[in-house]
């Protein structure tokens, strides 16, 4: 069994943007005299701003427990799938150049009873995560699509499994 919390220093730079971000559409719309609708976007942007603050939060609280029986997401919506259970497996990465040097990947897990987690590649040990998730889908037969295979080729894990019709 092994224990996967987020990086700190993410989770610091993602507070500091959500932050900035609330601050600099929310202060308008509470100090400053605006016309109707611009009061009304900036107020929307602010929400947008908060959500991705309560997410960063969420992140922050949550553990990924993963041991050979499945995986385990621990925090205020935990979720647990068993690897036998694991109906769906995809991942995507997020390029943050244009050359596509430097971003991130998103994992997602489905198991048959619609338990969902996902994982930011964020979280500390996510390669072992990774794996662990793909050894599972291939045991189970998981259909994977084109984009998942490239991805955890890229990311440097075997599959060994074929590509689905998705």
């Amino acid at each position: 069994m092994s224990l996967h919390a987020y990086q700190k220093n993410a989770l610091v730079a993602d507070y500091l943007r959500g932050g900035l971000g609330f601050a600099v559409t929310a202060f308008p719309v509470v100090f400053a005299p605006m016309l109707g609708t611009f009061q009304i976007i900036f107020a929307l942007i602010s929400l947008v701003f908060a959500g991705f603050l309560l997410k960063t939060w969420l992140r922050a609280q949550t553990r990924i427990e993963v041991a050979d029986e499945g995986i385990r997401a621990l925090g205020p919506f935990g979720k647990t799938i068993a690897w036998p259970d694991l109906a769906e497996m995809e991942l995507r990465y997020y390029s943050t150049q244009k050359d596509k040097a430097k971003g991130w990947m998103h994992l997602v897990l489905k198991g048959g009873d619609g338990a969902k987690i996902s994982i930011e590649s964020t979280l500390d040990g996510f390669d072992r995560v990774l794996e662990h998730a793909a050894a599972a889908a291939g045991r189970n037969g998981v259909a994977l699509n084109q984009t998942t295979t490239e991805n955890l080729t890229a990311a440097g894990v075997s599959t060994g499994i074929a590509v689905g019709d998705r």
